[in-house]
């Protein structure tokens, strides 16, 4: 195709000419999506679809030859593009251009594995073709779906479309007719109840079978929350149909057997969609808007909103919400108490594998309590929404008569890169070990080992001072965390005031049982690394365990002879050696250490005194609060601030600052005490 280029005259010094730049996109950044969206507002899903192919149309090169654009731009300082070049950003994405997006994705994976091919916008495995030769097909935007289950023993090879747009029918009828020159006697098209599948995989089946190509199609639809005129919508459950077809294939089954097969698990099929978020995929608008504390309930793939929207629930609730549709919902599962079934969870996108984990477990746990066996359980990232912080929920039901047969299949083996590719019995409680609290472990595996103690002690009053020291540091580590947190996320993780927070409340169970040997120095400091250790957490955790394990171990070695401030002033300062040279940490690296050394110091400083007066406890607190403020022109060396670059450099370290707080209500009791 040639281009068609529009040169415009343009004689003035501050203006620069861009391009070309292809009329789709020229289309795109004029808004055409959002004119697109308020055209189809209220359209039948025919009238949509009539909409959508004739926008195709205008912006597809197929139909356009071609056509590119010259565009001219008041040249200033901001335009930084080389001549002869255009550049649309679409923000918040990873992308070069919107209408190349798809095909840039496609030459990526093909790319990175060697049994697919790329011809157009069809990925086929390398592999011999079988028989039947199972294809799939959908929009872009649902990767790994279909791209990642084209191979071996899955699907001959998958048709994409544009971003949650169908294959073209005369995309898919050139795909079905390439099958069959490679051999195929049978093709077998597998696709989700959407109306523009239905329309373009069925012109495509139609025009095919004018050519005497042996073809059929199957239609999944395992949506469990919609069930209208058009039928239910299809979601992920329609990968384990696909599977199961491939398997069957491979195994040299013809058509009529493996639709036979596919049909009996489509009626045993469920599946269900939640989310956290909408989507806002390239070249579209927001598909949904919800709140922070909200969440939707049976959505579709594509963006469109589900059946409900809920106030957002511990994931425990709202998986029992999702699967009571089961029971309940307008297309109940036929499930008696001891049947088998599969789950399959979906990641949408946007789930972090942690909070996959967590589903998983609440879901098995969740059919477990309601008297079902959980044959196997299935879990990734495999159908996904393009970002969507969601996820599905699919509840294969096995009859008794194909339960053994269809999870072979299922677990038959595939080169499909999306496809797990181990899938085992799910794993019975027993193999789930509940120990023993850390903490608890720790005092237990302490008390077996010989450890001198030392005489040296506190006498009852200072005892009690202390143990309204420790319920303040208590008091004021909690009213703290926010702003310790506040302080972290600056450049760490944000988590130094919860952090401390979970010590803080290790230490109030400990004086409410009396744990706390509270006379007995070595005994408290060693008790208290060991809360640090088991309870905190992260960088501050492992220093602060260091600091009071050495502690505890230098006073162990003291003597009765010894004054009390000696014998601290050694521990600590044994304590900051520690740290010192495990962590590898020192003065000025923006750690904790920079408030607690000129405090330990401070204390040092007056050794040589019987007892601390209530100057001496006012000027500690000062000298520690101002050695943290210094910290704000520090540059941060250790933990993860030092790995990142932060805008807002003056802030104090959060560790220095705990550091702080705690000396600050130490100091409150005893200048209160001394007051008295």
């Amino acid at each position: 195709m040639r281009k068609i280029r529009f040169m415009i005259p343009c004689h003035a010094n501050r203006v620069q000419f861009f391009g070309p730049i292809s009329q789709g996109n020229f289309l795109y950044n004029l808004g055409l999506n959002k004119r697109l969206t308020d055209l189809t507002y209220d359209k039948t899903p025919e009238e949509q679809e009539e909409i959508l192919n004739d926008v195709e149309k205008l912006v597809s090169s197929e139909y356009m030859g071609d056509r590119f654009l010259y565009i001219c731009a008041q040249r200033t300082n901001k335009i930084n593009a080389p001549a002869g070049s255009f550049c649309f950003q679409m923000p918040g994405h990873f992308i070069n251009e919107l209408n190349s997006c798809v095909d840039d994705s496609l030459i990526g994976y093909v790319r990175t594995y060697d049994y697919l091919e790329l011809a157009g916008r069809a990925v086929i495995t390398r592999s011999p073709i079988p028989s039947v030769a199972v294809i799939s097909g959908n929009g872009a935007g649902h990767e790994p779906a279909m791209v990642g289950f084209v191979g071996r023993g899955l699907l001959s090879a998958c048709i994409s479309g544009s971003i949650f747009a169908s294959p073209p029918s005369a995309d898919i009828f050139r795909l079905i007719v390439e099958m069959k020159r490679r051999g195929a006697k049978q093709i077998l098209l597998i696709i989700l109840n959407y109306t523009g599948d239905r329309l373009n995989f069925g012109l495509a089946m139609e025009r095919s079978r004018e050519l005497a190509i042996d073809i059929d199609m199957l239609v999944i639809a395992d949506d469990i929350a919609l069930n209208i005129p058009i039928g239910p919508r299809g979601l992920a459950g329609a990968l384990l149909i696909i599977k199961v077809a491939g398997a069957l294939a491979e195994q040299g089954k013809n058509m009529t057997e493996i639709v036979d097969v596919c049909q009996k698990i489509r009626a045993h099929l469920r599946t269900i969609g939640l989310s956290a978020s909408g989507i806002r995929a390239p070249g579209h608008q927001q598909s949904f808007d919800l709140m922070d504390d909200e969440m939707e309930l049976g959505m579709g793939i594509h963006g469109e909103s589900g059946v409900q929207k809920l106030k957002l629930l511990p994931i425990r609730q709202t998986i029992d919400l999702a699967l009571d549709q089961l029971f309940i919902g307008p297309r109940t599962l036929d499930l008696q108490p001891d049947s088998s079934v599969l789950l399959f969870v979906n990641n949408l996108g946007g789930c972090s594998n942690l909070e996959l984990g967590i589903i998983v477990k609440e879901a098995v746990e969740n059919l477990e309590q309601r008297k079902l066996n959980v044959k196997r359980v299935i879990c990734g990232e495999m159908m996904t929404s393009f970002n969507m912080k969601g996820f599905s929920l699919t509840v294969l039901k096995l009859a008794t008569d194909m339960s053994s047969s269809i999870l072979n299949l299922l677990d038959a083996p595939t080169d499909a890169f999306a496809w797990p590719k181990v899938i085992s019995p799910t794993q019975s409680t027993n193999s789930i070990q509940a120990l023993s609290d850390s903490l608890e472990f720790n005092e237990q595996f302490s008390s077996q080992i010989v450890i001198s103690e030392s005489p040296l002690s506190f006498n009852s009053s200072d005892s009690e001072l202390i143990n309204q020291a420790l319920q303040g540091i208590v008091k004021r580590l909690y009213s703290e965390a926010d702003e310790l947190n506040r302080l972290d996320a600056v450049s760490g993780d944000g988590d130094t005031g919860t952090a401390f927070m979970r010590a803080a409340d290790a230490i109030a169970r400990d004086l409410a049982n009396k744990k706390l040997v509270l006379h007995r120095p070595s005994s408290l400091f060693r008790r208290l690394g060991l809360i640090a250790e088991s309870r905190m957490g992260g960088t501050c955790g492992a220093i602060c365990g260091l600091f009071f394990a050495a502690t505890a171990k230098q006073l162990s070695l003291s003597n009765q002879s010894q004054k009390i401030i000696d014998s601290l002033c050694d521990a600590f300062e044994a304590g900051i050696q520690s740290v010192e040279s495990y962590a590898r940490v020192q003065p000025g690296d923006k750690s904790l250490l920079d408030a607690l050394i000129p405090a330990v110091d401070y204390i040092k400083s007056k050794r040589k005194q019987q007892i601390f007066t209530s100057k001496d406890w006012r000027e500690l607190a000062f000298v520690t609060e101002r050695a943290t403020q210094e910290t704000r022109n520090f540059i941060a060396k250790v933990g993860r601030a030092a790995y990142t670059k932060s805008v807002e450099i003056t802030v104090v370290d959060p560790g220095a600052k705990a550091v702080s707080i705690i000396i600050q209500a130490i100091c409150d009791i005893f200048i209160r005490a001394n007051i008295k």
